[in-house]
């Protein structure tokens, strides 16, 4: 009776720390997408700012988004908003699962690359948010969620790389900028990299966790 009593504890302890995991995910997500979308909402406001406020902020003169590409980023950020407070409801019902865990970095995968196609492609600052998800997975100590996030943003970029380089749609009105080979290869190894270092230190976590675990019982012994 016992036994079942600190195996249920235990259950419930576990449970706790992944909902916990996914509040703190969760709440770095609507941060992130609120920081970038400011970002973008600056961008399109260069043409109205002064020459010399533009050249201090390092926009070009004379260079503007255009309003379908606003539009469009614009949906897709309301979308990612959207899939995050689908998340929070889900928390809430205390509803969290690997599942969960993997359907949600996929999905901030897809919208980030979605929003990199219709904006400054693979040459632009947003490619961080590779690694940023990547290192999201960590915080759910989730060592196969780690691998997969890995190799979906590998794939990802490789699906930017491809839009980049055969554009259709509203693309081809963007004119998105390739980027060098040697430039392609150093984004994908680091992005592979990330995701091994991520790795270790979880699993670096597992072995301290059970050591910790395992104290009392020699000590008991």
């Amino acid at each position: 009776m016992a036994l079942l009593e600190n195996s249920e504890t235990q259950i419930s302890t576990i449970d706790l720390q992944a909902i916990d995991a996914e509040q703190r995910v969760n709440l770095i997500r609507i941060s992130a997408i609120a920081s970038f979308y400011l970002i973008h909402l600056w961008h399109v406001s260069a043409p109205s700012l002064s020459e010399g406020t533009a050249a201090l902020l390092g926009f070009e003169s004379g260079q503007s988004v255009p309003p379908n590409v606003h539009i469009c980023v614009t949906v897709l950020c309301l979308g990612w908003l959207m899939q995050a407070f689908a998340v929070h409801l889900m928390i809430a019902q205390r509803r969290v699962s690997n599942l969960l865990a993997t359907a949600t970095t996929l999905g901030d995968l897809g919208w980030l690359t979605a929003i990199l196609c219709l904006s400054s492609g693979p040459g632009g600052p947003m490619v961080a948010g590779y690694f940023l998800i990547i290192m999201l997975t960590g915080v759910r100590f989730n060592l196969r969620l780690v691998r997969i996030a890995t190799v979906a943003a590998a794939f990802s970029y490789l699906v930017l790389l491809g839009v980049t380089r055969w554009p259709f749609g509203i693309v081809e009105q963007i004119g998105l900028e390739t980027v060098p080979r040697y430039h392609q290869l150093m984004m994908l190894v680091a992005i592979i990299l990330s995701g091994v270092i991520v790795g270790q230190i979880v699993r670096h976590a597992y072995l301290i966790a059970e050591a910790i675990n395992q104290t009392p019982t020699r000590e008991g012994n």
